[in-house]
Parts: structure tokens; C-alpha cells; sequence
């Protein structure tokens, strides 16, 4: 993030109008327009004298106000800003808890690789992409357990995910409590929450029925999005699941998952971070400066108009 204030100029090629002054005098002499044509046409730089005065003359000779007011002009038309430390802008934050299956039936074989193995990589490649969402994770078997709260930094929560091992929570499938569990860890979100559930297999085990933990999911409106490896998904939790706003998915084999955490990846988009610099606009100051010293200059030549 830039953190430095610096003077920029918006349209720094008006430049090319100082020298406007100079081009109409030499095409006025290149046409061969008269000395009376000449006086009659003001331009706000200093008269073309017809006598060849030297550069040093000239400077010593002093530099008409019409050319400064037409150098603040051509300053103004570069639109000069004086651009503030960039600032970053965070849309509401994504707060995401990964609700994971780690039963033993998760070492069943899926494409040449366990089911574990495959969700792993497709969940850390979800992970890695998404910088700036809390992201937790919770695993479950007969048991469920918080593993790692909710968090920004991802490098810790990969590296708890590739140490999952199928059965590490107890032998059983309690949906109901891993689903309870993610409540209670994203209840309090500050930003915009959502519970992704990973299942192998049907609940048989835990205090918490699933219908009873997606009911208080439904009435805490949080999402919960359920996603069921090489199994079709119960209607009557697939039902519960939409009452929260979630969707189901199913996925048989590795290229199914890949485009389920596509689809979860457009529904929960990941929170976007805009950065921009406050700018203080200069060109009012100098086209306020140019119309005072024009000003000043019609008010004097009228002054010696009137009074000689």
C-alpha cells in the first residue's frame, strides 16, 4: 500500500499550450498581417516587439502580466492534484467456517486417492485464494471439535488441514454437533457468515440432530451449504439445508468436487479490498489567481485610459 503523498498533474500534455501565444505571433508574420492587425489582436504575452531586441533586453525590459495569466491557465488545464497516502476500503468481510468430515469412511477410495486426500487439496486451493476472509474449521467423526477458530492467517489453517487423518475425531458421523459447533464459532461475525459442511455419510452419532442444528442456523441466518462426497444427500437434510439459504451439492470423483468449490466460490464471494488516493484538486487556486491578476491588469489599463 502506498503510504506517500506526492503532486501529480491529470493532464500534463495541456503543457503544449504555453507555446500557443508564440505559434499564432509567427503565423501572423508568416502571413504578413499588418502592425495595426497586430495591436488589435491580444494575446496574453508580452508585445512582439519589431525591433530585434536581445533575450536579455527583453527579460530586463519585464514579461507582460497577460503571460502570467496565461501561464496559470495552461497550469490550471494540467490539473494538478495533490494526491493523499492511499487508503484501503473493505467491503464487509466474508467469515467463513469449513465444517469437515474426517470419519473412517473418508480413507474409502475416490479416483485412485482417499476422499480425504482429494478434499484436502480442493478445500486448501478454495483457502488459498481468499486472503482476506476469516476462514475456521471445525472437524468431526463420532466427536466434533473446533480446530482452528476463525482466522487470517491461512498458512496456519493449511497446514492444520493436511493434518487431518480419517478417524481422528472418534469412529461415527455426528453432522448435528459439527454443524452446532460452527455456530458457535461464527454466532458472533462481524461481517458476512456462512458454514460450509463436507459429509461422506449420514449422521449416526452426537447429541445435536441435523435438522435441529440447521434449524438454529435458519434462525441465526447464517448459510449453511452442505456438500456430499460420493453420496446422494438425504431429502429431509437437504430440505433443512435450503431453509438456511444454502444449496446442496453433490460430487463422485475429483473433477466433481473441483467445480463444487467453483460454484461455493461465486456463491460466497471473497472479500474485496479497494484501495484509492484521496485527491485535493490545485486548478481552483490557479484559475481563481489568473482571473485576479487579469482583473488587476484591465482595472490598471483603464485607470491609465481614464486619466491620460
Amino acid at each position: 500500500m502506498d503510504t506517500s503523498a506526492n503532486l501529480t498533474l491529470v493532464w500534463p500534455w495541456a503543457f503544449v499550450l504555453l507555446l500557443l501565444p508564440w505559434l499564432l505571433g509567427y503565423l501572423a508574420r508568416c502571413l504578413g498581417w499588418g502592425t495595426a492587425t497586430q495591436a488589435a489582436l491580444k494575446l496574453p504575452v508580452h508585445q512582439v516587439s519589431q525591433q530585434k531586441n536581445s533575450w536579455l533586453a527583453r527579460f530586463k525590459s519585464g514579461i507582460n502580466p497577460w503571460f502570467w495569466v496565461w501561464c496559470l491557465l495552461v497550469l490550471a488545464a494540467m490539473r494538478p492534484e495533490f494526491q493523499q497516502p492511499e487508503i484501503e476500503i473493505q467491503q464487509q468481510r466474508r467469515e467463513l467456517m469449513l465444517v469437515v468430515d474426517v470419519s473412517g469412511s473418508m480413507q474409502e477410495i475416490m479416483d485412485g486417492r482417499t476422499r480425504l486426500d482429494h478434499v484436502k487439496e480442493v478445500v486448501e486451493s478454495f483457502v488459498r485464494v481468499r486472503s482476506q476472509d476469516l476462514i475456521g474449521l471445525v472437524v468431526f467423526g463420532g466427536q466434533a471439535y473446533l480446530y482452528v477458530p476463525k482466522t487470517l492467517d491461512h498458512q496456519l489453517l493449511v497446514q492444520q488441514l493436511n493434518a487431518m487423518r480419517p478417524g481422528m475425531a472418534g469412529p461415527g458421523t455426528a453432522i448435528g454437533d459439527a454443524v452446532g459447533i460452527g455456530l458457535q464459532a461464527v454466532g458472533r461475525a462481524q461481517g458476512e457468515p456462512a458454514i460450509l459442511l463436507l459429509t461422506d455419510g449420514a449422521n449416526n452419532a452426537g447429541a445435536l440432530s441435523p435438522n435441529e442444528a440447521l434449524g438454529m442456523a435458519a434462525q441465526a441466518e447464517i448459510r449453511t451449504h452442505l456438500i456430499v462426497v460420493s453420496l446422494s444427500p438425504e431429502p429431509d437434510m437437504a430440505a433443512a439445508i435450503e431453509t438456511t439459504g444454502g444449496k446442496v451439492f453433490s460430487a463422485f470423483n475429483r473433477r466433481e468436487l473441483d467445480g463444487v468449490y467453483q460454484q461455493l466460490d461465486d456463491l460466497e464471494p471473497a472479500t474485496v479490498t479497494e484501495r484509492f488516493s484521496p485527491a485535493t484538486p490545485l486548478h481552483p487556486g490557479l484559475l481563481l489567481a489568473a482571473l485576479v491578476l487579469a482583473a488587476w491588469r484591465l482595472r490598471r489599463s483603464w485607470w491609465r485610459s481614464a486619466y491620460v
